[in-house]
């Protein structure tokens, strides 16, 4: 359970299909500061590590250089980290989940909602993906009052993420 409060920013997007979901992550990594944390969460499938893989491009890494990290947990990079917790039960020591969170890279960690108690003090965001009918929705909880303003800003203003 949360012991602290922060102000809540909320922002939702539709993504209707896996180009926007990455498009998606390229705004969100174009907003990102250093050591903002991501929480992605979501059913099997829903676009998590898509979305990751448009934050990579955001920041110069190679799409084809994300992939789930299920059987590694930890892929990092030199401004990025990208964790996979779904198969980690609880013991976060032994991949030194401490160091990683407290480094200046950002962050994105899929199934990470068991670390959210260990985040108190560190700028984060919590992305949620859900289908719809009419594709995917995605919903940012801005707890560092920051991001979503950004987002919505780039989203309204029509930029065009795939060259910009």
């Amino acid at each position: 359970m949360l012991l602290w409060v922060r102000e809540l920013n909320r922002c939702e997007f539709l993504c209707r299909t896996v180009e926007d979901t990455r498009n998606l992550g390229r705004l969100l990594g174009k907003v990102s500061f250093p050591g903002l944390v991501v929480i992605l969460k979501g059913d099997l499938g829903c676009g998590k590590t898509e979305f990751v893989r448009g934050m990579a491009v955001a920041m110069g890494i190679s799409e084809n250089e994300i992939s789930s990290p299920s059987f590694n947990v930890v892929h990092e990079y030199d401004n990025f980290v990208h964790m996979d917790l779904y198969r980690v039960k609880g013991n976060f020591e032994d991949i030194g989940i401490e160091e990683i969170l407290e480094d200046e890279r950002i962050k994105a960690i899929e199934w990470g909602e068991p670390v959210l108690e260990e985040l108190e003090g560190l700028p984060f965001v919590v992305v949620s993906c859900r289908e719809s009918e009419e594709g995917r929705i995605f919903e940012i909880e801005d707890y560092t009052g920051k991001v979503c303003d950004k987002l919505k800003k780039l989203y309204e203003g029509g930029i065009d993420v795939q060259n910009s």
